[in-house]
C-alpha cells in the first residue's frame, strides 16, 4: 500500500492566502542522499588519514613508497662510501710506498704532503648538488670522489717519474757509495757512526757524523778511493774541523766526503769513476791521529756508512775494482 503524501501549505504574507509548498520528486530525494553519504565518507576518509598519518603514525601508501626509495638509495650510498673509503686507504698506501721505498731508492726527492691534499679551491664546485642535497651525503660523496681522482693523478705521474729513472737503475749501481773508501785489509776502524765521547773535548757527547779507518800502519799516505761514480763537488781545508777534504755528488741523492786528507788528488768539477784514487789519508784538521773520516750523505742527511758498502769484501775483489777504474777512460 502506497503511502500517502501529505500536503504542506505555507501562508503568504502578501495576499494573506495559505499556498502549497512544491515536494521534491523521489528522484531528487535520493540523488541528495547520495550526495550527502558520499560527501560524509569522502570526509570520514580524509579524517581517518589524517588521524593515521599524523595522529597515530601509520604510514600512508605514497610515503611507504617514498621511504622504500630512500632506503634504497641509501643503501645504495653506504656500499658507495665504503668502496670509495677502500680506495682511499689502498691509494694511500700506494702514496707511502712511492715515498718510502720507490723514490727513495732512487733518490728521487718525496711528493709533500702539501701537493698530494691540495684542495680546489676558488668557486663552490658542488652549490647545485648541495641544494638539492638534504643529508649532505650525496655531497660528501662526489667530493671525495673527486679528491681521490686527483689524487690518484698525481700518484700516477709519480709513478711515470719513478719508470724513467728506473730506467737507469744500472747507472745507479755504480753511482751509489758500495765499496769501501779504503783497502780493509788495511785499516781497522778507530770510531764508529753514532753517539760518542768527544776525542779532543773528552767530557762531551757528540754525534758522529761518519766512520773514522786508521791505518794499520799509523803513518800518512795511505789511498783513499772514491766510493761511487761521480763529480767532485769541492774540495777543501776546514782547520777548525774535517781539515783537507774532498765532497763527491754521486746523483740519486747520495754525496760522500772524505776528511783528514794529508793530501787530494782531484779538482772540483772533476769526473770520478768507483775506485779511482783521489786523496791520501792524513792527520788534518780537528784530528788525533791519522785517520780517514768517511761520511755518506742521502737526500741531506747523513747515513751510516756501515750501510751501503761491504767491509768484508775480499782483497782481490776490491784490487779489481780498483784496477777497473784506472783502466776506463775519464772525460
Amino acid at each position: 500500500m502506497r503511502k500517502k503524501i501529505e500536503k504542506q501549505y505555507i501562508l503568504n504574507r502578501e495576499t494573506l492566502d495559505y499556498e502549497l509548498v512544491e515536494q521534491p520528486s523521489r528522484m531528487r530525494k535520493s540523488i541528495k542522499a547520495v550526495l550527502l553519504y558520499g560527501l560524509s565518507s569522502v570526509s570520514l576518509f580524509v579524517l581517518m588519514l589524517y588521524l593515521m598519518a599524523e595522529v597515530y603514525q601509520v604510514p600512508t601508501p605514497r610515503r611507504m613508497l617514498v621511504e622504500r626509495e630512500s632506503r634504497e638509495w641509501h643503501s645504495k650510498l653506504d656500499i658507495l662510501e665504503r668502496r670509495l673509503e677502500s680506495a682511499g686507504l689502498a691509494l694511500q698506501d700506494m702514496e707511502r710506498r712511492d715515498n718510502m721505498l720507490y723514490r727513495s731508492v732512487f733518490g728521487m726527492e718525496t711528493i709533500p704532503d702539501d701537493i698530494r691534499n691540495a684542495g680546489y679551491g676558488g668557486v663552490d664546485r658542488y652549490a647545485d648538488i648541495r641544494e638539492r642535497d638534504y643529508t649532505g651525503e650525496v655531497t660528501s660523496a662526489v667530493t671525495y670522489t673527486d679528491i681521490l681522482l686527483k689524487k690518484a693523478y698525481i700518484q700516477s705521474k709519480s709513478f711515470d717519474q719513478v719508470a724513467l729513472v728506473s730506467e737507469r737503475a744500472a747507472e745507479m749501481a755504480v753511482c751509489a757509495p758500495t765499496i769501501p773508501p779504503v783497502n780493509y785489509a788495511h785499516v781497522r776502524q778507530a770510531s764508529g757512526f753514532g753517539m760518542r765521547v768527544d776525542p779532543i773535548l773528552k767530557n762531551r757527547h757528540r754525534k758522529h757524523q761518519g766512520v773514522d779507518l786508521a791505518p794499520k800502519s799509523g803513518k800518512d799516505g795511505e789511498p783513499v778511493y772514491v766510493t761511487g761514480n761521480g763529480v767532485v763537488k769541492s774540495v777543501g781545508y776546514d782547520a777548525g774541523g774535517y781539515g783537507r777534504f774532498v765532497l763527491v755528488d754521486h746523483g740519486f741523492g747520495y754525496q760522500t766526503r772524505y776528511a783528514h786528507l794529508s793530501k787530494a788528488l782531484v779538482e772540483p768539477g772533476q769526473e770520478v769513476l768507483r775506485g779511482q784514487q783521489i786523496a791520501e789519508m792524513g792527520n788534518t784538521g780537528r784530528s788525533t791521529g791519522t785517520h780517514l773520516h768517511y761520511e755518506v750523505i742521502y737526500m741531506g742527511k747523513h747515513v751510516n756508512p756501515v750501510n751501503y758498502y761491504n767491509k768484508d769484501i775480499l782483497p782481490e775483489d776490491y784490487a779489481a775494482i780498483i784496477d777497473s777504474s784506472n783502466e776506463k777512460p775519464m772525460s
